[in-house]
């Protein structure tokens, strides 16, 4: 349409970031050279999850749709008609809130596949064609801790292996890791407790800690798993007979999605510590999980904090474009978690523009 300038949808959070059961504001800014008649604009609000990988024979894909509203905006222009309205050359706004529901999946992105949620707004005239944009938001689904069974009981798990090659077998090592619970929440820092023990003659060259995020991807005809290591704490050495012991050490969790993405049926997100031992030469690593869950809401029920944000206000002044949501500017927030991006939350600007949503 050559008639429109400018057409951006602006999310009242401007990291466009909104938990489950939250209200989203936003509004359409369109801005015409001259005036234009209207019949309708559209918004549609759409959380959909996809997964694709391949196999020997051949590819395996499947797709879920997760919520979707849908709704014809008001308009209001120089001339009012039953089938539309005359839009003056200028700036207008097309305010839209709704309200997600409280049992919404996280939004989520991973090698094979991804759950994202999106705002598409189209403006249909008498003779086309019909401008549309489209915008990403992300999701924080909810996760009680509470309601998670064994969440506030220890885990821990040990391993007593040999060193060596097959042919060459220099002793053994002992290794032990222990949590003081197995649920926590995004942000929280894990107090690691382990000891390891070099019973052989070989040099262990290093040690490590990581948060491992194993997702398993379903389609109708089979599944596909991926593990991948989102934070790692290391430690030195350990000299042969020698002894490491790992007291508290903290490990913080970034900002990921729950852990079994509830409301979703094809997309299913697991996490674990694993203490890692190397030892030098070509010998194989000594690997030892536990399983902890990561939610939202810690327990003892403390609740998380939540950042409210000013709802759209109901004049608009065309004078200033777009209006503002923020009495100042410094009120903005966005999120700091920059590392594992693709296996973290997806996040996006108030009015990005993303051309691979269909």
């Amino acid at each position: 349409m050559d008639q429109l300038e400018k057409f951006q949808i602006i999310f009242n959070n401007p990291s466009a970031t909104y938990n489950a059961g939250d209200t989203v504001y936003g509004y359409g800014w369109a801005v015409l050279k001259e005036p234009v008649f209207v019949q309708t604009v559209c918004m549609e609000a759409i959380g959909e999850a996809k997964v694709e990988w391949m196999t020997s024979s051949d590819i395996q894909a499947s797709d879920e749709e997760v919520f979707n509203y849908t709704t014809v905006l008001p308009i209001k222009g120089e001339k009012d008609y039953s089938d539309g309205a005359l839009l003056h050359e200028g700036s207008h706004y097309f305010p839209f809130e709704f309200t997600l529901p409280a049992k919404l999946p996280s939004s989520f992105k991973g090698k094979h596949g991804r759950l994202r949620y999106y705002v598409r707004m189209t403006i249909c005239t008498a003779g086309g064609p019909h401008p549309a944009r489209t915008s990403k938001f992300a999701v924080i689904g909810s996760m009680d801790l509470n309601s998670e069974p064994d969440s506030a009981l220890p885990v821990e798990n040990d391993t007593f292996e040999a060193v060596g090659s097959w042919c060459c077998v220099s002793g053994t090592v002992t290794a032990k890791i222990r949590l003081e619970r197995k649920g926590f929440v995004v942000k929280e820092a894990i107090p690691i407790y382990a000891e390891i023990k070099n019973l052989s003659t070989r040099r262990i060259s290093s040690t490590q800690v990581s948060l491992i995020q194993n997702v398993t991807y379903y389609s109708y005809r089979g599944r596909f798993s991926e593990s991948t290591k989102l934070v790692t704490v290391h430690k030195g050495s350990v000299a042969p007979r020698g002894k490491q012991t790992w007291q508290k050490e903290l490990l913080s969790i970034p900002t990921v999605p729950p852990s079994h993405l509830k409301g979703c049926k094809i997309i299913d997100v697991q996490y674990s510590i694993e203490l890692c031992i190397k030892p030098s030469g070509f010998c194989r690593k000594v690997k030892l999980p536990v399983d902890i869950v990561i939610g939202t809401i810690p327990l003892k029920d403390t609740k998380p904090h939540k950042t409210s944000y000013h709802p759209l206000p109901s004049i608009v002044d065309d004078n200033r474009i777009p209006f503002p949501f923020f009495e100042n500017f410094s009120d903005k927030i966005s999120l700091t978690d920059i590392f594992c991006q693709e296996h973290m939350m997806p996040t996006a600007p108030p009015w990005e523009e993303d051309d691979d949503i269909p």
